[in-house]
C-alpha cells in the first residue's frame, strides 16, 4: 500500500506493510502537544480505506469502564448536560437534562431526542485503522471519556444525517462551528493514529484553508502510548490568545457620529477580479450544499442555508442577507471615518476573515441593523459567545474603537462565556489607517489633554497624533496627565 503524507504543500512517499494484525496505536491519554489543525493534518497518512469485515458489535461500546454503575452514554449525557441530569435504574439511565448540540444549535431536555456520537464513526475508525487493533483498543476507542472531542452529544436526526460520513461527504449545518468540527476531525485521526483517504484528505485540507488563522481549536496529538484514562485535555486554545486579550488591546472612546453615508463604504465589489462581487461570494462559501451559479455574471440561482444568528435554514437567496458583523456605520463611528476609501472598500468586501461577512435571514438583519452588542444579539442564544467572539476579533483586526457602553457589555459577555478562544494572529490584510481626514473632521490640538489613554487623531497638519502620558522619548508628563503627542 502507498501512503501519503502532506507537510507544508511538500509530498512523502512511504511505503508500509498492511499485514499486521498487531498494529498499536497511541491513544488518547497522553500528555498532549497542541499544534493547529493544518500541522497535524500533514502528519496525517493518506491510503485507500479497508472496505472489508467491519461490525460494529468489534468495538464494544457503551460500556461501564470505571465500574460505577454509567455506562459509557451516560457519563457523556451527564458530563454535557448545561443542568443536573435525572437518573433512574441501576445501570445510571438518564432521562433527562439540557443539551446543546453543536452540530446544528438546538437544544433538547429529554435524553431521548439525542444520540452520543463518535466525532470520527467506529466505520470510520474501522476503515481508517482500526481494523489492525486489538479489541481492547477498539473499545478503548468506542469509551473514550478522556477526551472530551471523541464523544459529542448531538441531535437525534442530525446525527442520523451525518451517519458514517466523513467531511468528503457531511459537514454541521451550522456554519459557525465547521472550523472547531475539522479541527476536531483531524485532532482524533491525530491522535489515534488514522489514515485518510484522498478524497476526505483533500477536503478536509481545503476547508482547513479556509478557515484560515481563525480556526477556534487547535489539534492536540498524543505523544506516548499509555492506555486513555488521564489526558490533559482535548481541545486546547489557540496558542495566540484569546477573545479577552484581544478585548483589552481595543482603544475605549466616544464614537465619531457625523458625516456617515453607506456610499463612503463601496460595497459588493469583485476585488479579486473572478466575476464574482462579494455578495455572490459569501452566498456561495456559506452554502450548506454547493451553490449553483449562472457563470453568467455570477449570479447565485440555488443553494442551501443556515443563519447562525437564528437557526433558520433556506433555499431561496431572496430570504437570505450579507450581514457585515460590524456594521458599516458602527465602523465609522469607531475609526473608519479616518480612512480612505480603499480602506473602507476593503473592509466592505472583506472575504479574507470569514467573520466579517456572514450570510443572515434577512428579517434578522434588520432587526439587528447598525447596533453594537449593548443593544443587540442574536436571537440563537447558544450562538452568543461565538458573536462576540467574532465582533472582538474584527474591531481588534480593523483597530476600531469602543464606546464605553459597548466595551462594558462585551466585557460582562466575554467573561461569562469564559474568555472564548480566538486567534490573535489575524489575516494580515488590512492597511494602515490613512492619516488623511475627511472633510468636516474635528482635528486634535496637538500638546492638548486628551482621554483615553491610547487613542489617536489627526492634527489640521495631517500629522497621526497618540493620547499619552509620556513624550515621544518616553519622558512622562507632568502631574500625569495624557496630552495629544505626534505618534
Amino acid at each position: 500500500m502507498k501512503w501519503r503524507v502532506a507537510v507544508h504543500g511538500a509530498v512523502a512517499v512511504v511505503v508500509l506493510s498492511c499485514s499486521s494484525s498487531s498494529q498499536q496505536v497511541s491513544a488518547s491519554s497522553q500528555p498532549v502537544a497542541t499544534v493547529p489543525p493544518l500541522e497535524g493534518l500533514a502528519q496525517i497518512v493518506v491510503a485507500n480505506e479497508y472496505k472489508s469485515g467491519y461490525k460494529r458489535s468489534l468495538f464494544g461500546e457503551n460500556k461501564d469502564v470505571d465500574k460505577d454503575g454509567c455506562n459509557t452514554r451516560a457519563e457523556v449525557l451527564e458530563r454535557d448536560s448545561l443542568v443536573p441530569v435525572k437518573k433512574t435504574g441501576a445501570r445510571c439511565t438518564i432521562t433527562s437534562g439540557k443539551w446543546e448540540s453543536a452540530y446544528d444549535g438546538r437544544t433538547w431536555l429529554l435524553s431521548r431526542d439525542v444520540q452520543v456520537d463518535h466525532l470520527v464513526s467506529l466505520k470510520e475508525v474501522w476503515d481508517s485503522g482500526g481494523w489492525a487493533w486489538s479489541a481492547a483498543q477498539r473499545s478503548d476507542y468506542a469509551n473514550d471519556l478522556a477526551n472530551r472531542i471523541t464523544l459529542n452529544v448531538v441531535s437525534k436526526k442530525e446525527n442520523a444525517k451525518k451517519g458514517e460520513k466523513d467531511p468528503s461527504n457531511y459537514l454541521p449545518p451550522l456554519v459557525s462551528y465547521r472550523c472547531t468540527y475539522l479541527a476536531n476531525w483531524v485532532a482524533v485521526k491525530v491522535q489515534w493514529k488514522l489514515s485518510m483517504d484522498q478524497s476526505e484528505y483533500g477536503r478536509t485540507k481545503k476547508l482547513l484553508e479556509g478557515c484560515g488563522t481563525t480556526s477556534s481549536t487547535s489539534t492536540t496529538v498524543a505523544t506516548s502510548t499509555s492506555s486513555p484514562s488521564t489526558t490533559t485535555g482535548a481541545v486546547a486554545s489557540v496558542a495566540a490568545g484569546s477573545t479577552a486579550a484581544l478585548l483589552a488591546s481595543i482603544t475605549v472612546e466616544n464614537e465619531y457620529t457625523s458625516g456617515y453615508e453607506r456610499e463612503l463604504f463601496p460595497h459588493w465589489k469583485d476585488l479579486d477580479g473572478n466575476g464574482c462581487d462579494t455578495r455572490e461570494e459569501v452566498l456561495i462559501r456559506d452554502s450548506l450544499t454547493k451553490a449553483q451559479v449562472d457563470p453568467f455574471g455570477c449570479v447565485v440561482v440555488a443553494g442551501d442555508w443556515l443563519s447562525p444568528y437564528d437557526g433558520a435554514r433556506w433555499s431561496d437567496k431572496g430570504d437570505i442577507d450579507i450581514d457585515h458583523v460590524v456594521a458599516l456605520k458602527e465602523a465609522w463611528d469607531s475609526g473608519a471615518w479616518a480612512w480612505t476609501t480603499s480602506q473602507r472598500t476593503l473592509f466592505a468586501n472583506d472575504l479574507s476573515d470569514p467573520r466579517t461577512l456572514l450570510a443572515v435571514t434577512d428579517s434578522v438583519n434588520q432587526s439587528k441593523s447598525d447596533k453594537d452588542p449593548s443593544n443587540w444579539l442574536p436571537p440563537l442564544a447558544s450562538y452568543h459567545c461565538t458573536y462576540i467572539a467574532d465582533w472582538v476579533a474584527v474591531k481588534a483586526r480593523w483597530k476600531l474603537s469602543m464606546d464605553q457602553s459597548e466595551y462594558g457589555r462585551v466585557k460582562k459577555l466575554v467573561d461569562s462565556c469564559g474568555g472564548s478562544s480566538v486567534a490573535t494572529s489575524l489575516p494580515n490584510t488590512v492597511p494602515s489607517v490613512a492619516t488623511t481626514a475627511p472633510s468636516g473632521v474635528k482635528y486634535v490640538s496637538p500638546g492638548a489633554y486628551c482621554a483615553p489613554i491610547g487613542s489617536r487623531g489627526i492634527a489640521e497638519s495631517k500629522a497621526s497624533y497618540l493620547c499619552a502620558t509620556t513624550s515621544a522619548t518616553g519622558e512622562p508628563y507632568a502631574n500625569g496627565r495624557a496630552r495629544w503627542r505626534k505618534g
